[in-house]
């Protein structure tokens, strides 16, 4: 799909107008500034332009699939079109707010803000301030232009106008930005409030939320809200009311399967504060390699990373946290248990079920960790009691997919297990018993642990936990991924929080336009027979088997944003077209924005 990004240098009617000696540039800017080229008709899209709206159009937009279809006469038998994208919004932010209201026709010129906040000792508003105020002063934002214009005996005429610098300084100016925050809390949580409003008033600009965390939202959606044409930056009369459909709008990185550098992070953190999503599930060891530099056991890395320089040090850890926190984006930790551990075991051999074949040991052939010994779990609680002195969110993620049973069955140590297992009938199998027996006695560990902990620990496992009817706290997270709403629904029926990550696996890579394809799924879809109150939201997935950090950012983005919408706007807003046009211009305007 071909798109466009660039600035516009088309001032044709303003130049004709002058030369006549009659300018009449409100007429240029009611018509052409800061909006769509396209118009939408209740029977098709047609280009705006004087005509007669039964007038056969020249070329139409097709939003189904991405196309410009031209008319064709009757002897031709295939029709013509060519895969483009949609032309942009200008001004229109993403995610959409839930209630927005803005005039097409006043305008208001922003030259400086001096900020008036009621919290004026708030650490995280006064960062956001600063690193908002280089954004929205910085002029990268002009016009779109677009290489059909030169397409002949086309009767294809959509020019975009810029205003007159004399219209533009006859603009009423805004010159305040004002802050009404009732609560500066110091680290996001799932129940964090992150309602805001924001209106533009006479000289002002204004802004609450009940927390900070509303705070930092609104500045993004002022960001994308305020428009540069010709070195000055104005905005449209704005009355909005936003807050997020879900509480948890995550984005999961995994960087085990390959190393992805710091820089990397940062950048997928400054995207999603730009998408208003705010968890980061960080899936930090896998079979293929251990990167996180434990203080407590340091042969986890030293053995098991990649190589010693890829590996995430303490004060790297610190780095992101902080990062993300600022932007109101907590991070949640995931070591998988018990299976995909085999890294683990480059350093600590001993957590890992040596697997037989008959009464032979075979050769460096691993299983998930061992649950029969005693020392497993002493490991273990040692292991994340240092991850939850590091990590600060109220939820780890233990993992519990995946695990592959049959080396167990193999092991003298586990099927010795196998017969104290008290209530080993309750399971399919004695395999499944034993997981659970592990699973059960981690969380039992981790939450004594935890007791110190103002707020203590709760967990967050994938769905084959749930699915094999391990006893898992009743305050923990499912987060489903392979199956349909019919799962979500069973989870939260059973009393169970949930999260979605199903049809979001942004790794798995498609040929063609797939976006919708994620904007268009919903946790919560038509049809729900479970306890919406009990789904949490989802995550865009982005798994790193075939993923570097030289192909994250571009892999990711902007198809994450569709996700990004779909979790926080109305449930109601489904419309292809109009996201498409609104998406282009949020892609160029991630494309504009530098990590501040």
């Amino acid at each position: 799909m071909a798109s466009f990004c660039v600035a516009g240098e088309l001032d044709k009617e303003y130049k004709q107008q002058k030369q006549k000696g009659m300018i009449r540039v409100d007429k240029i800017v009611k018509k052409q500034v800061l909006r769509n080229v396209w118009v939408q008709n209740k029977r098709e899209t047609i280009l705006e332009r004087n005509v007669n709206v039964h007038e056969k159009p020249s070329i139409r937009w097709f939003e189904q699939n991405m196309n410009l279809d031209f008319p064709t006469s009757n002897h031709l038998h295939h029709p013509f079109h060519i895969r483009r994208a949609p032309i942009p919004t200008i001004g229109l932010p993403w995610p959409r707010p839930q209630t927005f209201e803005t005039s097409e026709t006043k305008l208001y010129r922003i030259k400086t803000l001096s900020v008036n906040a009621n919290f004026s000792t708030c650490h995280v508003l006064q960062k956001a301030v600063q690193r908002y105020r280089n954004i929205f002063f910085t002029c990268s934002y002009v016009h779109f232009t677009n290489n059909l214009l030169h397409l002949k005996n086309s009767n294809f005429d959509f020019s975009m106008q810029k205003p007159s610098s004399e219209y533009m300084m006859s603009l009423e100016e805004l010159t305040k930005l004002t802050f009404n925050v009732e609560k500066c809390s110091n680290y996001p949580t799932l129940s964090s409030d992150e309602s805001y409003t924001l209106r533009t008033a006479t000289s002002e600009i204004r802004i609450g939320a009940k927390d900070v965390w509303g705070a930092l939202r609104a500045l993004e959606t002022l960001s994308q809200l305020i428009v540069c044409i010709n070195d000055t930056f104005i905005i449209k009369k704005t009355r909005l009311v936003d807050f997020p459909r879900f509480p948890h709008r995550g984005i999961l990185i995994d960087s085990a399967r390959h190393f992805m550098s710091k820089t990397t992070i940062f950048q997928v953190l400054s995207a999603m504060e730009m998408n208003k999503m705010n968890v980061l599930h960080w899936h930090l060891s896998d079979d293929q390699s251990f990167p996180y530099k434990s203080r407590t056991f340091p042969d986890l890395s030293g053995k098991g990373a990649y190589h010693p320089s890829l590996t995430y040090t303490q004060e790297d850890v610190k780095e992101i946290i902080e990062f993300a926190r600022l932007r109101g984006i907590r991070i949640i930790p995931e070591f998988d248990t018990p299976g995909h551990s085999f890294s683990w075991g480059y350093g600590h051999p001993e957590l890992l079920t040596q697997c037989y074949n008959g009464e032979r040991p075979i050769p460096g052939h691993f299983g998930p960790m061992n649950p029969a010994r005693n020392s497993t779990y002493t490991f273990l609680s040692a292991f994340f009691k240092e991850v939850l002195e590091v990590f600060k969110d109220d939820y780890v993620h233990l993992g519990n997919d995946e695990v592959p049973l049959a080396c167990w069955n193999t092991n003298q140590e586990v099927r010795k297990l196998f017969a104290k297992i008290n209530d080993i009938s309750m399971f399919k199998d004695k395999g499944t018993a034993a997981w659970n027996f592990f699973t059960e006695r981690l969380i039992r560990d981790i939450q004594k642990i935890a007791m110190k902990r103002e707020s203590g620990v709760k967990f967050i496992l994938w769905q084959e936990a749930y699915q094999s009817n391990l006893n898992i706290p009743s305050d923990s997270i499912v987060q489903v991924w392979l199956g349909d709403q019919s799962l979500m629904e069973q989870v939260t029926r059973q009393g169970f929080h949930a999260l979605y990550s199903s049809c979001w696996y942004i790794n798995m890579i498609q040929y063609g336009v797939v976006w919708p394809k994620y904007y268009l799924c919903d946790p919560v879809g038509e049809g729900f027979r479970g306890k919406e109150d009990l789904v949490l939201g989802g995550e865009a997935c982005l798994w790193s088997e075939y993923v570097t950090s030289e192909t994250a950012i571009s892999l990711l983005w902007p198809k994450a944003s569709a996700v990004a919408e779909r979790l926080w706007s109305d449930k109601k807003l489904r419309d292809i077209d109009g996201a498409a046009r609104r998406l282009e211009e949020h892609r160029c305007r991630m494309l504009r924005y530098k990590t501040n």
